[in-house]
């Protein structure tokens, strides 16, 4: 049995980085099921670590329920906060296309190697290879004490924390062990949840594309309700054509805005996939200066005619997906990250249903909610 301040579950981007921002003086622990920490720090920027981006503006390159929430928690921890810590730590970044920032070295590894370091200063213990069963509030006696919570791991070891920080990833990525975990103990817990789905991912398309198989083009695409006539996302951009589905970074962001609009609708998460059959098309023009020659014999284009639809099926699965969208309602939590059913009960980044555009962003909604959790809990323990 061991007594900590704070135990933080899952040692990810947000987790290593709310330990990073802890007090060095408070006991701590970042607990990780695999063998060893940041698997899918290492994946980020096809491992090339996107760190944040430049251009970032909450309201426009987030999704969510509840996007007033978001305000608070950017306003708190910037891209330029996290460019600050970086330089501190001589990591250089560098902007690339889209306002990307990139690690200059191109290696996520030196990423990794920063947290990890940046850790160890802080005199936070890290715990790898033994996953978390379950979290329980404790005996009135353990409460006496300030140790509110028991968090019990799948070998049998008991953590007593008066914080616990849950910073669980999302279920898609499985090949990097990626769990139901964080949701399953926030359902423990009566945490409300929204509904989940696989995003900044392709969507597949009714139309069989496989004469322009792998062939690219920078496009103006609306995304549509038909059945409203309603347009639920635009942006111009990059597009990939494939033999049943579209990919590229503005289909990536597409996939994350239908599944925040379907929560909205509030329909059932088993009818997610027969709305989205039914009802959702993408619009692209293509200029013909970005269209190459099978594009334009294929879509028939002209300069007068260069507007098309394709009817869109559904979602590509969780395993191709980078992201799953939806997860702890924000409603269920204050401007700290706690939840406000049950106090010093801490949920950051990837299992609360908040998601960016692909680019850079969800690493920076790791870093600036990690830091709005770590500087809550300073201040409650100081």
């Amino acid at each position: 049995m061991s007594n900590y301040d704070v135990v933080i579950i899952w040692g990810w981007a947000a987790g290593l980085y709310t330990g990073i921002c802890l007090d060095k003086k408070l006991k701590k622990i970042v607990l990780e099921k695999n063998r060893k920490p940041g698997i899918k720090v290492l994946l980020s920027g096809w491992e090339r670590a996107n760190v944040s981006n430049m251009d970032i503006e909450p309201m426009r390159d987030y999704f969510t329920q509840n996007k007033k929430f978001l305000l608070s928690i950017f306003s708190k921890y910037t891209n330029w906060d996290i460019m600050s810590f970086f330089a501190e730590n001589n990591v250089s970044i560098v902007e690339e296309d889209r306002s990307r920032l990139i690690l200059e070295s191109g290696d996520s590894k030196e990423l990794l190697s920063c947290l990890l370091d940046n850790l160890k200063k802080q005199n936070c213990e890290l715990e790898t290879d033994d996953g978390v069963e379950k979290i329980e509030l404790t005996s009135q006696s353990s409460q006496d004490l300030g140790f509110k919570y028991k968090v019990t791991t799948k070998s049998g070891k008991n953590y007593f924390a008066k914080k616990v920080v849950v910073s669980a990833g999302w279920r898609s990525f499985a090949h990097v062990w990626t769990t139901w975990d964080g949701y399953k103990m926030a359902e423990k817990l009566e945490i409300n949840m929204t509904p989940t789905h696989p995003c900044l991912c392709g969507v597949s398309t009714k139309q069989d594309l496989k004469e322009i198989s792998w062939v690219s083009a920078k496009v103006d695409m609306k995304f549509i309700d038909k059945s409203k006539d309603k347009i639920i996302y635009a942006e111009f951009g990059p597009i990939l054509f494939t033999h049943f589905w579209v990919s590229g970074p503005i289909i990536h962001n597409v996939s994350v805005a239908a599944g925040e609009y379907l929560n909205s609708l509030k329909i059932p998460e088993s009818e997610f996939e027969q709305y989205f059959c039914d009802n959702f098309s993408l619009e692209i023009k293509i200029p013909l200066e970005n269209a190459t020659k099978s594009l334009k014999k294929f879509f028939e284009l002209s300069e007068e005619d260069n507007i098309r639809n394709l009817d869109l099926h559904t979602f590509r699965s969780l395993k191709e997906a980078k992201a799953t969208s939806g997860g702890i309602d924000t409603n269920e939590l204050d401007n700290h990250m706690q939840a406000k059913k049950l106090a010093g009960l801490y949920f950051n980044w990837e299992v609360v249903d908040v998601t960016g555009k692909t680019g850079g962003f969800n690493l920076q909604w790791a870093w600036s909610s990690a830091f709005v959790t770590a500087e809550h809990i300073n201040k409650e323990l100081k």
